[in-house]
């Protein structure tokens, strides 16, 4: 058998080893640093922060603007909703209506009339406040007010007036000139009246009524009238009127083409605006006409036949006949 013999200097050797590693303190592992996260990944969290922090700003911005277009909007929209003050103050001291008009946006132009009166037109110049004096007419009477703004939209105002202390004046268009009619509670005293502001004429009457006609100069004018009772309470209107003569109509009977017909012509100085034509109680057959003269023909039928015709100018000036005639 082998054997392994350890010498003594061998064994001292080990031995001296060993004590060595038991006199030597134990290791103890200490913990690892935590490694720093690179800088680029710094630089990614802070771009993130900062792409949020500007899409916050963003939103903010727009909602502010949004906001802000919203509120344009809604006053864009009340604004264009408001229409005009308009005040029509009766004044008995003198008979008048004082109107006072007020906007926020331009007046351009501002009619009024009474009732189906011509208007009287006022230019507004596009200023926020328009003001006039309206002479108030006896009994009742509608004052219409029509306000054109800057933009071109119109609206209009009505307001009716009950006077019983002053005249009340008719005006109606006649043949070469007006037929007037004025009543009054009192005794009317005087009329005067005028042509565009011309010389004046007077008529005193002494009486509760009158009734007459001014005959008109030729062409379109302004009468001015003023009525006059004994109480020296006075009511004042104006009308344009044209000075014409009404249209001349003629209905006649012919053969033509051996046919019986009906035969119209007619005339004006100035200008035939219509024809209306009503044959045997049938559907009004209107003709324009713009022209001087028209000259028609109207078939008739077997048996009465009767014809009615009205021409009107171009001033409103109307003509009207009616014809019979038995074709048998």
């Amino acid at each position: 058998m082998n054997q392994i013999l350890i010498t003594g200097d061998e064994y001292n050797n080990n031995q001296y080893n060993n004590n060595n590693n038991r006199n030597k303190p134990n290791k103890t592992k200490m913990p690892k640093t935590p490694k720093m996260p690179k800088e680029k990944n710094v630089l990614g969290i802070n771009g993130i922060v900062i792409f949020y922090a500007i899409c916050t700003i963003i939103l903010g911005i727009c909602m502010i603007s949004g906001s802000a277009y919203a509120r344009a909007m809604i006053n864009e929209t009340v604004l264009g909703s408001i229409k005009p003050t308009v005040d029509m103050i009766r004044n008995d001291n003198n008979n008048t209506v004082e109107l006072t008009i007020k906007h926020i946006r331009g007046i351009k132009t501002v009619s009024y009339r009474w009732n189906a009166e011509e208007p009287v037109i006022i230019n507004g110049n596009n200023s926020k406040e328009i003001s006039e004096t309206i002479d108030l007419l006896g009994g009742k009477n509608t004052l219409i007010v029509d306000i054109t703004e800057e933009n071109g939209e119109t609206v209009t105002y009505r307001k009716e007036f009950t006077v019983g202390n002053i005249p009340e004046i008719t005006l109606e268009a006649v043949a070469n000139g007006v037929q007037v009619t004025v009543s009054s509670g009192d005794e009317i005293d005087y009329i005067v009246y005028s042509w565009d502001g011309g010389e004046e004429e007077t008529i005193y009457v002494g009486e509760t009524t009158y009734e007459g006609t001014i005959t008109a100069p030729s062409g379109q004018h302004t009468l001015r009238i003023e009525a006059t009772d004994v109480n020296s309470v006075t009511a004042v209107k104006e009308q344009v009127v044209v000075g014409d003569t009404e249209p001349t109509l003629k209905l006649g009977a012919s053969i033509i083409d051996d046919k019986l017909v009906f035969t119209i012509d007619a005339e004006d100085d100035e200008e035939i605006s219509t024809i209306q034509i009503e044959h045997n109680d049938g559907e009004p057959q209107i003709i324009e006409v713009n022209d001087t003269t028209y000259h028609g023909e109207i078939e008739m039928t077997q048996g009465m036949n009767k014809l009615i015709v009205l021409v009107t100018n171009v001033n409103g000036l109307e003509a009207i006949q009616g014809v019979q005639f038995n074709n048998e």
